[in-house]
């Protein structure tokens, strides 16, 4: 069956009436597009039956996928079945195993108890017999508790004789430590007994040599004595000279402060600075002697005032 043409298609030509004679460019471009028209027509239908393929190719994968991821499910479950009942089995054996060994534990802690029984009833009787040995003693002791003022309970007469005893061991203790410092002390005190014999010796024979060397040190002391009393009283003799001299200085200096008309420091306690200034106070004075001796009056003031200056050192001397 032929499809029917679209709107607006091209006139179909039969090939046995188209010749190369006969045909016009024309004819022959509508022919091509006529054959072009039915290739493409050829082409969508194999698209769409390659479309139709596909989609069936598509749903068949599918149903595939499905059947593989339904029989993969079902080979985890039963893998895991059989894992469970693999644990289940191992722990049953395992608690099959930790059952069996609690009840040998069980009945080895059976055995060492019905032991500890026995030893307990053992203990037990000994210990009311010890009792019944000492019930005497707690009497008496209750007596000395009812007779006595010191004691309230018979637990304080036991915690007396307690503290008693540890005194009574570290006292003994103390002792024999004692006993063997004193021993130790008279082994130190004999040895160094020897000791100091041998020192003894010894340092008499050294007592000898430095008073040998004593003797002779007394008469260098003796002399260097004798040397430094030379040596204090010099520096003495100058520390007086030196002490006159500054006194000296300083009072010429005040006097030249006095009749000096250069400005001087009034507390300057250098002697050297002292007379420095004395001695150029004094070459002005000279200075000022020469200017004037053309005139009388000034020559006859002038010798007074240096020979009052002039006179002023031996005074202060």
């Amino acid at each position: 069956m032929e499809r029917p043409s679209p709107a607006g298609a091209l006139p179909t030509i039969p090939p046995s009436q188209l010749t190369l004679q006969e045909v016009t460019p024309a004819t022959r471009l509508l022919e091509k597009r006529r054959q072009q028209f039915e290739a493409d027509e050829r082409l969508e239908a194999a698209k769409t039956a390659y479309a139709t393929q596909e989609v069936l190719f598509k749903q068949r994968e599918e149903a595939l996928k499905r059947r593989d991821m339904e029989l993969q499910d079902s080979l985890l479950r039963f893998t895991k079945f059989l894992q469970e009942n693999d644990a289940k089995r191992a722990k049953a054996n395992r608690r099959a195993a930790e059952e069996a060994a609690a009840r040998a534990e069980k009945e080895a802690e059976i055995g060492r108890l019905h032991a500890e029984a026995a030893g307990v009833r053992a203990q037990r009787e000994a210990t009311q017999a010890a009792l019944a040995k000492i019930s005497k003693y707690q009497a008496y002791l209750q007596s000395v508790v009812e007779a006595g003022e010191g004691f309230h309970e018979i637990d304080d007469i036991l915690a007396r004789h307690a503290t008693l005893r540890a005194a009574n061991a570290d006292l003994r203790a103390q002792q024999a430590a004692c006993a063997a410092e004193v021993e130790a002390v008279r082994r130190r005190a004999a040895e160094a007994a020897k000791a100091r014999a041998a020192q003894g010796l010894d340092l008499n024979n050294r007592l000898a040599s430095l008073k040998k060397a004593l003797e002779g040190a007394q008469a260098e002391a003796a002399a260097l004595e004798a040397a430094q009393e030379y040596s204090v009283a010099a520096a003495a003799t100058r520390a007086l000279e030196s002490g006159q001299v500054a006194r000296a200085a300083a009072n010429v200096y005040r006097r030249c402060l006095q009749r000096s008309r250069v400005a001087h420091a009034a507390d300057e306690a250098c002697p050297l600075v002292q007379l420095e200034a004395v001695a150029n106070f004094l070459g002005d004075l000279r200075a000022a002697l020469a200017a004037g001796a053309g005139s009388a009056a000034a020559a006859a003031t002038a010798p007074g005032a240096a020979g009052a200056a002039v006179m002023a050192v031996p005074a202060a001397t």
